[in-house]
């Protein structure tokens, strides 16, 4: 079947799956909801599959229809792309998806430099908590743990290493509670409970029964600033603040994750100007970041 006869159903489609709204879809391609809802029966027949189902007040896809929204929405940023250097018009727009720790952690205070060295380049942040698909729907690059993707260049940023640090005031009490990011069942304090191990030392103990609990690294470091305990956390998020004296390392001790963050970049958009660009200016940055060793210099021992 030649779905080109049809294009404005896959187009209507494609708006909504971005948007789960039909109303904000037809907005966007300045049609009416009926309308869109129109070409989404339309497809619906021609497909013989339901593609979107209710919930609440919009709409949600269903697997049939998540399916088709990925191929659809990486075939309508290709089609764009394809315009664009066919004019001539090269869109200094890079989206980046990030993590919600290493965004702010690792690139944030980075960002000057990047702005300041490539002026009109326009970098739109798009921060995430779960590793999201690597697809040019969701971002143009990635910084993501997960390196191996067929087709994706990548490039190493950072060996993430879990550090013990607390802020002064909880070290000056001697004793502070702990703080673990380890919440599933039975596994509370596997964190900790690793460091222990490492550390060889006696001077943590573990609880046990109360401890205090944070889903993300960004969390328990807030909890830290506030003098509600210790917690380990990735070394990048606290260095700078490990060197000006605002938080302070327990120890020396590192615990790999074993999940380090790589930036990806599509293979066949790697030469592209802007991807381009962005790849070099990582690059930069990892030749300037300090060691681990500053860290441990700022250690007790």
């Amino acid at each position: 079947m030649d779905f080109r006869q049809n294009f404005r159903a896959l187009q209507a489609f494609e708006a909504v799956s971005r948007h789960l709204s039909v109303s904000h879809a037809a907005s966007e391609l300045g049609v009416t909801q009926s309308a869109v809802s129109h070409q989404l029966r339309l497809l619906t027949n021609l497909v013989g599959e339901n593609l979107l189902r209710k919930q609440g007040r919009g709409v949600a896809l269903t697997e049939a229809g998540a399916r088709l929204a990925v191929k659809l929405q990486e075939a309508f940023t290709t089609i764009d792309r394809s315009v664009s250097d066919v004019i001539g018009k090269h869109d200094p727009i890079v989206r980046l998806a990030v993590c919600s720790s290493f965004g702010p952690g690792w690139l944030v205070p980075r960002l000057a430099d990047l702005y300041a060295s490539k002026p009109g380049f326009d970098l739109h942040l798009q921060m995430y908590a779960r590793d999201p698909e690597l697809s040019d729907a969701v971002a143009d690059a990635f910084v993501t743990t997960l390196p191996n993707e067929k087709g994706f260049f990548s490039l190493l940023l950072w060996p993430e290493k879990l550090v013990p640090v607390l802020s002064p005031s909880s070290e000056r009490h001697g004793t502070f509670p702990l703080i673990t990011t380890d919440l599933a069942k039975g596994k509370f304090g596997n964190d900790w409970k690793l460091y222990a191990k490492l550390a060889g030392k006696n001077h943590v103990k573990l609880p046990e029964e109360r401890w205090l609990f944070a889903s993300h690294y960004v969390t328990a470091l807030e909890m830290v600033r506030a003098g509600l305990g210790a917690a380990l956390v990735p070394d990048f998020l606290i260095a700078r603040e490990v060197e000006a004296g605002s938080l302070v390392l327990l120890d020396d001790t590192e615990i790999p994750t074993h999940e380090d963050y790589y930036l990806c970049v599509k293979e066949t958009r790697r030469n592209e100007p802007a991807l381009d660009a962005l790849v070099r200016w990582f690059r930069s940055q990892i030749s300037r970041q300090p060691t681990a060793d500053a860290l441990r210099l700022a250690a007790p021992k």
